[in-house]
């Protein structure tokens, strides 16, 4: 007999100790899942299990952005991986619990898949997984490197080659987001990431910038914290929009205008970012950037940041499952 339910209180524990993991991966786990629900970024009520037989056989729960209502990525996504049966095992799963969820998630799901296995999701069976996802209907929409800065480090002293041009930094409040629109807008013409691209093609470019802009306030910043960068003579270099996602905080999305790149100006604006956040009390930093973006992984390994994980971030569209 299969079944699918959400979980309750006294289902805590098993289902964060399923597939036995160590108890220091359960502690970190179930520090995971406080630290979410207080957020919203987690509900108890968007946690579920699937049980074979009586047994735990899988496990998923579903996040989104504080104060959305609605879902939009699996975390947490446990199967059988090894097992024979476990794409047809997934695909019940996840219709199951899309139906129980009616309502509450959006159009696309996405889910990460990171390595090595690290926290909060400490995800195993790679390959498997990978296995899984396609045969469900998943695609990769991204594939990115991941960065990550600790103070104390030398990022504060990041050195700029190129030209040492004043540059003049100017916060959301005095731009207005329009200028900012059109900045990502300028920024992104050029691109070396797929997913912008993709959308600008799909979308349109303004429309891309505009949600772009939008998806970005949904984490936590001070608009402050957001900056267009001009040179002394009142030309617009590129813009940096630092914010704090609900377990980290992140570079968010930073560039250069295709005209004002090989001047060294982003090892600048990518400085002034890193300092923002260090200002606001951050001391541990992320960021992630195309595998084709060579440019910016530089920039990030110049400014002291050190790669610690890849990550291939799937979508479906709910209606596509397989």
């Amino acid at each position: 007999m299969i079944t699918v339910r959400r979980i309750d209180s006294e289902d805590l524990p098993a289902f964060l100790a399923f597939p036995d993991h160590p108890a220091s991966v359960r502690d970190d786990l179930a520090s995971y899942l406080d630290k979410m629900f207080a957020q919203g970024a987690m509900r108890q009520d968007w946690c579920f299990v699937l049980k074979v037989q009586g047994e735990i056989a899988g496990r998923l729960a579903f996040w989104t952005l504080p104060g959305s209502k609605q879902a939009t990525d699996l975390v947490l996504w446990e199967l059988p991986w090894k097992e024979t049966e476990c794409p047809s095992l997934g695909a019940h799963f996840l219709r199951e619990v899309f139906t129980l969820m009616a309502g509450n998630l959006s159009e696309k799901i996405g889910y990460v898949l990171d390595s090595p296995s690290s926290s909060p999701q400490w995800q195993t069976d790679h390959q498997e997984q990978r296995n899984v996802l396609e045969a469900l209907g998943f695609r990769i929409s991204r594939e990115t490197n991941r960065f990550e800065w600790h103070a104390p480090s030398e990022a504060t002293a990041i050195p700029s080659k190129g030209t040492h041009d004043l540059i003049v930094y100017r916060s959301l409040p005095e731009v207005g987001e329009a200028a900012f629109v059109d900045a990502i807008l300028r920024v992104s013409q050029f691109t070396h990431d797929q997913q912008i691209t993709e959308q600008r093609l799909e979308k349109g470019p303004l429309v891309q910038a505009q949600e772009m802009f939008q998806d970005l306030q949904q984490m936590k910043y001070e608009p402050e914290w957001w900056q267009l960068a001009y040179t002394a003579k009142n030309e617009l270099i590129g813009f940096l929009m630092p914010t704090v996602s609900p377990t980290f905080a992140t570079i968010g999305y930073i560039g250069v205008l295709p005209q004002q790149r090989g001047h060294g100006y982003i090892d600048r604006l990518l400085k002034q970012a890193t300092d923002v956040l260090v200002q606001a009390g951050e001391m541990y930093i992320r960021a992630d950037t195309d595998v084709k973006n060579t440019p910016m992984a530089k920039a990030f390994l110049r400014a002291g940041y050190h790669q610690f994980a890849s990550r291939q971030e799937f979508s479906l569209d709910r209606g596509l499952l397989l």
